[in-house]
């Protein structure tokens, strides 16, 4: 037994001192054309054919955090601007759409499934949450439809119009649930935005 280990860890050392089979690529670019730019700079693609590039997203706009002043010396606060939402993925809007045509031809059971698919897509869109809680309000599931609405005002955050339509439909749960007091708590939240 003691002989066989021995000759296993000989051969064993053997192949890691043998030269290596698997030699890696290296492309020589050493012989670049033209002068070499600045780093950071924008250097345009060679053309492939066929092939168009296009930037995914907008150029982001920036905007100040804190109030300016003007030339008589008093703060100036810049309006506020409610955030733009992203673009929708395209399988989110038929989602929504189709969710909308069941929900418009009575079969809640189908909007609620595709709402929640859509909600697997965009966990970040207020607007899911807003139509999957409003099927479940009339599918008589109080408590789940205001959990979703309460996730979607999390969501939501920052975006005033968003917020004071989740929160007059948790307003519209809570009144079909029988808790009125709670209704109005919510509908005072949803007259804040």
């Amino acid at each position: 037994m003691k002989r066989i280990a021995l000759t296993l860890g000989t051969l064993l050392l053997a192949g890691c001192v043998g030269p290596n089979p698997y030699v890696t690529p290296v492309e020589d670019r050493s012989g670049q054309r033209g002068p070499t730019p600045p780093p950071g700079s924008v250097q345009p693609a060679e053309p492939a054919p066929g092939v168009s590039v296009q930037p995914v997203d907008e150029v982001p706009v920036f905007r100040p955090q804190r109030a300016d002043t003007d030339t008589t010396g008093s703060a100036v606060t810049p309006a506020p601007v409610e955030p733009q939402s992203a673009p929708r993925n395209a399988a989110v809007v038929a989602l929504l759409d189709g969710a909308q045509q069941d929900t418009a031809g009575g079969d809640l059971r189908a909007a609620q499934n595709r709402l929640e698919r859509a909600l697997r897509i965009a966990p970040r869109d207020p607007q899911v949450y807003y139509q999957l809680a409003d099927v479940q309000r009339r599918m008589g599931q109080f408590l789940q439809a205001e959990q979703v609405a309460l996730k979607g005002i999390n969501v939501a955050s920052g975006q005033p119009q968003q917020l004071r339509r989740l929160w007059s439909l948790v307003a519209l749960i809570r009144s079909d649930a029988g808790d009125s007091a709670g209704a109005r708590a919510a509908q005072q939240e949803a007259s804040r935005y």
